[in-house]
């Protein structure tokens, strides 16, 4: 029985219970959370990248993205022209203030093209009507000015699609030139309620080649891009082709889905080898549904989940086995999945995706379901937890290593009031900063050599900035503003921060750019450099006031050198000491110094060297050595020491210098200076092998010394050097 004395004490004790769970974190009671295994990716802060993709689907077929109905259906044509331009021209804008850098471009949703094409009819979605002529070239239209906003252009097809639709109407508008369902109808299928290509005919494969090719060969695209429709448009969209399995298998193949698999497989690996073979610089890609293969269906390689429609078994795409092979330049598998997902976790589908990906010449670029947010079942794609899964996934992408981008689907969802919270959230936090498009070493392509002779000036807008470059491998430019006196890792992430634009060459020599945002060109310094159009990067031009053009510690106090060091370095006569850095104060040794003289006049080396000094080694000044002594021009310190590691007097510099002009005839002459070589104080100090090449130097006005000695024994920096060889050729 309870007592009241025991019930004081059973009450004291679960008063002290309750303190004691009061007094434990919160998170003690939290459920797990479906992202906690993967917070080593999704960090508190933002994280911040240089190299990742960032882009968008621009769907054109039913008019969802562009043309808009209302542009498509107006009568007047030259109005219709203009709006259908002008809503490119805001998505593209918008893309741009988005900082992505690519868009994904659909230029053939249904065996129709955006383009002129002789192999099938213009689009209906342009005016309403298949294989009506829209008056212009909406596809070059888009190219260039995607290209005008240097975004990369890849021009997306759905291979097999012909309609969207199978009533009356959409037959009969079909049944004109050109269509594949008037010219080839034995290769049309039913697949649900749309019209299909046979991809088990290989005349229709072919027919899937030559529509791809014909826009690789007539325009600039940067990429080809296929999506995930590949045997069916949809889970009940099966097509009826037990018939050409019969007549095409020859027997090779035991089931028809190992013979459908092979179909597509075919496609893109001929596909792949054509569109390298013709324009090697265009990539390839492929966005199939998020998973390839279930593992609980009988894959043991597959992933943890219970997707619906799997590459493997439902669209019959062993995109595994193409990113193993490495036939694509990249996968951009559609991962329209929270990681609260029940059956196809974002953590799960990304990371089994990426163990694919590992050490393959392929990229890895996610497709997000932008459309989702705010019009989905799923509660992590609802209000604020919308923000916090987007949050999550973008910070996850950027963190993976494996992962190299990421694609919206789809474009218009950007403008929809109803997504807003999630686009600002983008543009604000994870996409605040630009970014370039990462590199593909496997597809080509060099580093440009950097610009050069950057110039700065106040201008009525801004700050401008103007350049030369000469190189024809330059696409575009990026620019970087920095704090004065600031050096700048190029090659790190946190330059993204400084990265203000990107500018596309133009066809002058003469580049230029006006920073808006900066209207004293006497606070910052910029960074230009040159991008190659697979996005390899040059070598930085800084551009300052009383600022080296190329090097971070020539600037006030060496102002007097900037243009000498410069000069030779732009000729590759003098070189860096690494990290952006000249070091114009130090002392410039023996070796370094012969090695300055002989690639500033052209001297050959000798490569069969039979005689060199005992101290020449094998470093890299030993056949500079070698073929110096063979020539005459140096005769060492003694017992056949050259010293090369030793600082150089000026003295003997000079005499080096009198040596090759000698040999070369290119003396300079003497003339009248201010200050003749008997009248300072030093003389005396120099040695007897010296004299004539000092006077000489000095006579002609070549060297000055300090206005009172020539300091003939005292070293020289590396900054005097430069100046001495500037003068030479500036003479």
């Amino acid at each position: 029985m309870l007592t009241k004395n025991n019930l004081s004490k059973f009450i004291s004790f679960c008063i002290a219970i309750l303190l004691i769970l009061v007094a434990l974190p919160i998170h003690s009671f939290a459920a797990t959370k479906p992202w906690d295994q993967y917070t080593q990716y999704i960090p508190n802060e933002t994280p911040i990248t240089k190299r990742h993709l960032r882009g968008a689907w621009i769907s054109t077929v039913l008019n969802l993205d562009w043309p808009s109905a209302e542009a498509r259906n107006m009568k007047n044509n030259q109005e219709r022209i203009q709006k259908t331009k002008d809503e490119l021209i805001s998505i593209l804008d918008k893309s741009v203030e988005m900082n992505m850098n690519a868009v994904f471009f659909q230029v053939s949703p249904e065996g129709d093209a955006f383009y002129p094409s002789d192999i099938v009819p213009w689009s209906r979605y342009l005016t309403g009507t298949f294989g009506k002529d829209p008056g212009f070239d909406p596809l070059a239209f888009a190219i260039e000015e995607a290209h005008k906003r240097n975004l990369e252009f890849h021009a997306w097809f759905n291979p097999y699609r012909i309609s969207t639709n199978t009533n009356e109407t959409t037959l009969q508008s079909l049944d004109i030139d050109k269509s594949v369902y008037k010219e080839q109808p034995e290769w049309v299928r039913t697949a649900m309620s749309r019209l299909v290509i046979d991809p088990g005919i290989p005349q229709a494969r072919e027919w899937v080649m030559q529509r791809v090719m014909e826009v690789v060969n007539n325009y600039d695209v940067d990429g080809i891009h296929f999506d995930d429709y590949f045997y069916y448009e949809s889970y009940m969209g099966e097509l009826e082709d037990q018939d050409t399995f019969l007549k095409y298998n020859s027997g090779e193949f035991s089931n028809i889905g190992d013979w459908r698999r092979n179909n597509t497989y075919l496609l893109v690996k001929e596909l792949s080898n054509e569109i390298a073979s013709t324009k090697p610089w265009v990539k390839f890609g492929i966005s199939p549904s998020g998973v390839w293969g279930n593992k609980k269906d009988g894959h043991p390689d597959g992933s943890n989940t219970s997707a619906g429609v799997p590459n493997y078994d439902r669209s019959f795409a062993d995109t595994k086995k193409w990113v193993e092979e490495e036939i694509i330049d990249y996968i951009a598998p559609q991962v329209y999945f929270s990681f609260g997902n029940t059956s196809a976790p974002y953590g799960e589908v990304t990371s089994w995706w990426s163990n694919v990906i590992r050490d393959r010449n392929v990229h890895l670029y996610i497709g997000q379901a932008l459309y989702k947010v705010n019009d989905n079942f799923d509660q992590y794609f609802l209000g604020e937890n919308a923000v916090e899964e987007f949050t999550r996934q973008l910070k996850y992408n950027v963190v993976k290593p494996e992962i190299m981008g990421s694609i919206m689907f789809r474009f218009r969802n950007f403008s929809d009031p109803n997504k807003q919270q999630v686009v600002n959230s983008i543009k604000e936090n994870l996409w605040s900063t630009k970014a370039l498009v990462p590199v593909m070493p496997w597809k080509g392509g060099r580093a440009p050599n950097h610009p050069t002779e950057g110039k700065i000036e106040a201008h009525p807008n801004g700050t401008k900035l103007s350049w030369v470059d000469q190189d024809k491998n330059t696409a575009y430019y990026g620019i970087y503003r920095i704090e004065k006196g600031n050096r700048i890792d190029i090659d790190s992430d946190e330059s993204a921060v400084k990265l203000i634009a990107t500018v596309k060459k133009n066809d002058k020599g003469m580049q230029q750019f006006i920073d808006k945002e900066n209207d004293n060109p006497n606070n910052v310094a910029y960074v230009v450099t040159a991008l190659d159009r697979l996005h390899n990067e040059s070598k930085e031009l800084i551009i300052s006031t009383n600022q080296s053009n190329y090097f971070y510690d020539v600037n006030n106090h060496y102002a007097w050198a900037i243009n000498a060091i410069d000069n030779l370095h732009e000729r590759s006569i003098v070189s860096g000491v690494g990290n952006g850095k000249f070091a114009p104060g130090n002392n410039v040794t023996r070796a370094d110094f012969l090695i300055m003289v002989m690639k500033s006049y052209g001297i050959e080396l000798d490569y069969h060297i039979t005689d060199n000094f005992s101290d020449a080694g094998n470093r890299y000044y030993t056949k500079y050595l070698g073929t110096a002594k063979r020539l005459g021009l140096v005769s060492g310190v003694g017992n056949n020491l050259y010293s090369p590691e030793t600082a150089i007097t000026r003295q003997d510099m000079l005499v080096i210098l009198y040596r090759v002009l000698d040999q070369l005839g290119q003396l300079p002459k003497a003339g009248n200076v201010s200050k003749p070589f008997d009248e300072y104080n030093d003389t005396g100090d120099i040695a007897n092998y010296a004299e004539k090449a000092m006077r000489l130097f000095v006579e002609s006005g070549m060297i000055r010394g300090d206005g009172s000695n020539l300091m003939p024994i005292s070293t020289a920096t590396r900054a005097e050097t430069a100046q001495v060889l500037y003068n030479l050729f500036t003479k």
